[in-house]
């Protein structure tokens, strides 16, 4: 459903407020894709917020129905939603939160078919929600052969752990779930909230914190929590911060976001369009761009001289920005990253 833009505006206004989000940050979120596993506990939370903060399409993969004892904790159902579908109550919230934003639920299991049902709705980040470990080793081999990171959270009685995952390094260090927990029949044997217990509120606490990680990495602002994990324990109220990659030796570059008048004169910068070649083929750039993929950054030097003046670009913004500090980093002059990335500038483009 397609709300009023002054509807909107108005919805959206008091994070609209944020400098680290502004009109910009909101338009990033509306054209951003997000895929939620699970309807439950941490679902509960993260797809409500998810949509009351914009985000423009939440895909929802969940294939079960509501049971009594989920609604301790899995606030997105009701009483009166036992035996449906938990899709519907996702589908439900988004509609009655923000009717401007879409939310598609896929009322399936996910496993070898990860890959095709996932990357069929093209998400810019996934959001693990599941219970069990066998379906995370699924979410974790699917997000990193689509090359998007997983904002992680695991639930067991008073605890938490929460991080995200991106197999890409993207967004910082390149850390899978299967760095830190091997594909091992012990590790797949961990019991869930079904046999240890959980406490509701706890669920959504971790709920808030990953819709709050995701939102950040769409904005592509503050301090992720790639390469590190917060572990939580409720019940003495003592949050541990755990260390999973070696901390950079530099300090991150900061980067400005530019227009595309930076592209005008005599001397333009070259745009290097950091994409994967299928959103190039899908969305091509409304310029003369040089392809890099991000993960092809480390040999940008076969392409191009370091005293190259540079601007980044990506479908969004996110990816860009990491690449513009990867590369002023390496000693690239960058002059920033186009912002707001080709959709908005097929966005400008239609408005004229």
């Amino acid at each position: 459903m397609t709300a009023d833009p002054n509807f909107v505006r108005a919805r959206t206004a008091r994070h609209r407020r944020l400098a680290e989000i502004g009109d910009g940050g909101a338009d990033r979120l509306a054209a951003a894709r997000v895929a939620v596993v699970g309807a439950g506990g941490l679902g509960s939370t993260v797809i409500p917020y998810l949509a009351a903060a914009g985000v423009g399409r939440i895909d929802v993969f969940d294939n079960d129905v509501v049971e009594l004892s989920n609604l301790n904790r899995q606030i997105l159902h009701s009483a009166q939603s036992i035996g449906q579908p938990k899709i519907a109550s996702a589908i439900a919230a988004g509609e009655r939160i923000a009717p401007e934003v879409e939310v598609v639920g896929h009322d399936l299991r996910l496993g070898e078919n990860f890959v095709d049902v996932v990357g069929a709705v093209r998400p810019d980040i996934v959001v693990d929600g599941s219970d069990s470990f066998d379906t995370r080793f699924i979410v974790d081999a699917g997000a990193a052969q689509l090359g998007v990171p997983v904002v992680f959270g695991a639930l067991m009685q008073w605890s938490a752990q929460i991080t995200v995952f991106d197999a890409t390094g993207t967004y910082g260090p390149a850390v899978r779930l299967t760095d830190i927990f091997p594909d091992t029949a012990e590790v797949r044997a961990t019991p869930g909230c079904a046999e240890m217990g959980i406490l509701g509120s706890v669920a959504g606490m971790v709920g808030t914190i990953l819709a709050t990680e995701t939102i950040k990495l769409i904005v592509g602002t503050g301090r992720n929590l790639v390469g590190r994990m917060l572990v939580i324990d409720a019940l003495d109220m003592h949050v541990t911060e755990i260390p999973l990659a070696q901390p950079a030796s530099e300090t991150a570059v900061q980067v400005t976001a530019v227009s595309t008048d930076v592209l005008d004169g005599d001397n333009p910068p070259v745009v290097i369009d950091v994409r994967r070649t299928e959103e190039i083929v899908e969305h091509p750039a409304p310029m003369s761009v040089v392809h890099v993929p991000f993960d092809q950054l480390g040999n940008i030097h076969d392409t191009l001289e370091p005293s190259t003046r540079i601007v980044t670009l990506c479908r969004t913004g996110p990816r860009s920005v990491r690449a513009a500090q990867i590369l002023a980093t390496a000693g690239y002059q960058v002059v920033g990253y186009l912002d707001g990335g080709v959709e908005a500038l097929q966005s400008e483009a239609s408005m004229q």
